[in-house]
């Protein structure tokens, strides 16, 4: 069976999510973000694993959610990041560098 259109939207949510906030420069007291790949994984995994998913059977063809809906995900995917790079901060893959 053939599934080649499914796709999880929180995925596209959870990667946007993490580039803002590496692009804004955002200070964590745990410490310096490692933005290798292996971290940047590492925290896109964590994330997605605190959320619930959100399937679409064709990518090209998404209703839109409520605004209150669309933005309580927001506040959801925003929260699973931060605490995803946090504990990735604590313990990364690799040697702090």
């Amino acid at each position: 069976m053939a599934i080649g259109n499914l796709e999880n939207l929180m995925e596209a949510e959870v990667i946007k999510t993490i580039r803002e906030i590496i692009e804004s420069g955002e200070v964590f007291e745990e410490g310096e973000l490692c933005s290798c790949h292996d971290c940047l994984v590492d925290i896109a995994a964590i994330a997605l694993n605190m959320l619930p998913p959100h399937y679409v059977a064709d990518k090209y063809y998404k209703f839109p959610d409520p605004p209150k809906k669309e933005k309580k995900r927001q506040e959801q995917v925003q929260n699973a990041v931060r605490f995803a790079i946090r504990k990735v901060i604590k313990r990364p893959h690799h040697d702090k560098q």
